[in-house]
């Protein structure tokens, strides 16, 4: 996960943007507006430049980058000990008793009934729970063991694969692509299966110059209930005990998808989710969202401002970010000007940063392509979290016990509560080729 590492990044970016700011606010207290003469003194000083701001944005922004990244690596971490945990004990427990058990030759019956741990189960009342799971009782070397059956062949219904193939170390992954839509939201937790809250829905300013004497004019507030349901997001896999015992590096892998499923559904459910039990109501479906921006013969980025403005003018609130699919954003990197210069990095820098007119952005193949969205998430939306990702195993499922297999289940609670549907907006009509 190399959480060292990223931690190290993290200090040396900082560091970084710390030189770049001091170097920025002394290059704009210095600079001289006016000379100085022989009866006044200069006048310095100046604001930040464009290009100043954005750099020192973009070091923010790959700030926050690697500490989400460092944050998710030890959410990783720590999940991945808890199964760890899990299996290290089956094991430990399993090794124990075939330790033990090589030298006796009672029957593999005389054993279970003689264990402590058996005895100490059955007097604990562990057998009288709905589902239940004794202590295991590894069996003698098969010499030792009277077995009554007509023959052992390497048919699944008999004993199975007798000569196994090796094993070659390591697990070639299927690429994965890292969810940010959350980040966007004001993040919140709740301890209820719903979030209630009251929102302005209209305001009647009859603010007015008023002559001495007369009555002044009143104004109008309206206010709404709403509620945002909290939705759960989950899934499970099977696996053998044998798998998680025999090649414990899967364990981090298995943990790892599973985060990762819960994570990607997550992200489109704010961007996409239509709000029908038991989906959540997503960015991209509010009612009473901003009038759409068509981008027509525009650029890219002129119809992207054109909403931030539209958004800023009507609800008194300037976005704060935006969303957009890969493929719509390919376009503004390989923007050029009339002379076929790229008005970005060019394909001999480091990746354009997602950041339109100042405003940071996020590129998920989520979002539907050929339409954005914007708007004001932090200051006009929040999640809210019932719980975090917690994964579970378990041997209860259907025959599961019998078969040796475990039931690991990923889930998550969560709502999206929108304040204000109007601080957001879609920018229309990306794939018509342009420019």
């Amino acid at each position: 996960m190399r959480i060292p590492q990223l931690e190290s990044d993290l200090r040396a970016k900082k560091q970084q943007l710390a030189g770049l700011l001091d170097k920025t606010m002394r290059a704009a207290a210095d600079h001289v507006v006016t000379p100085a003469t022989a009866s006044t003194p200069a006048i310095t000083g100046r604001l930040m430049t464009d290009d100043e701001r954005g750099a020192i944005e973009s070091l923010q922004a790959e700030c926050r980058d690697i500490q989400g990244r460092i944050d998710r690596a030890q959410g990783d971490a720590s999940m991945v000990a808890a199964i760890q945990q899990l299996t290290g004990e089956v094991a430990t427990t399993r090794a124990s008793v075939s330790g033990s058990a090589s030298q006796d030759r009672r029957s593999l019956g005389q054993r279970f009934i003689s264990d402590q741990n058996v005895r100490a189960f059955f007097a604990a009342g562990g057998h009288r729970r709905t589902q239940w799971t004794s202590p295991p009782i590894e069996g003698t070397h098969w010499a030792y063991e009277r077995i009554n059956a007509t023959a052992i062949t390497e048919d699944p219904a008999s004993g199975g694969v007798l000569v196994q193939p090796d094993l070659l170390p390591g697990i070639l992954g299927l690429p994965m692509r890292r969810p940010v839509v959350a980040d966007l939201a004001a993040p919140g937790t709740t301890a209820s299966n719903a979030v209630n809250y009251m929102k302005e829905t209209a305001f009647t300013n009859a603010a007015a110059p008023v002559k001495e004497g007369l009555p002044k004019p009143e104004s109008a507030l309206t206010f709404a209930s709403a509620t945002a349901p909290v939705r759960k997001i989950a899934h499970w896999i099977p696996i053998s005990e044998e798998m998680l015992e025999d090649a414990p590096a899967i364990a981090s892998i298995i943990d790892a998808r599973l985060r990762w499923g819960v994570e990607i559904k997550e992200e489109d459910q704010l961007l996409n989710g239509t709000g029908i039990d038991p989906q959540i109501l997503g960015y991209n479906n509010l009612p009473g969202m901003a009038a759409d921006v068509v981008k027509g013969t525009d650029t890219i980025m002129d119809a992207m401002l054109k909403q931030f403005v539209a958004i800023a003018t009507a609800q008194l609130i300037m976005p704060d970010g935006w969303v957009m699919n890969p493929s719509d954003w390919l376009k503004v990197q390989i923007t050029k000007n009339s002379q076929g210069n790229y008005l970005g990095t060019g394909p001999w820098s480091a990746p354009q940063t997602p950041m339109l007119w100042g405003i940071s952005g996020v590129i998920t193949p989520a979002q539907l392509a050929a339409t954005a969205l914007v708007g004001a998430f932090r200051s006009s939306s929040q999640v809210f979290r019932r719980s975090g990702i917690t994964i579970e195993a378990s041997n209860s499922h259907a025959d599961y016990f019998i078969k040796n297999l475990i039931a690991i289940r990923a889930e998550e609670r969560l709502a999206l509560a929108v304040y204000r549907e109007g601080a957001f907006g879609q920018v229309t009509g990306l794939a018509a080729v342009a420019e």
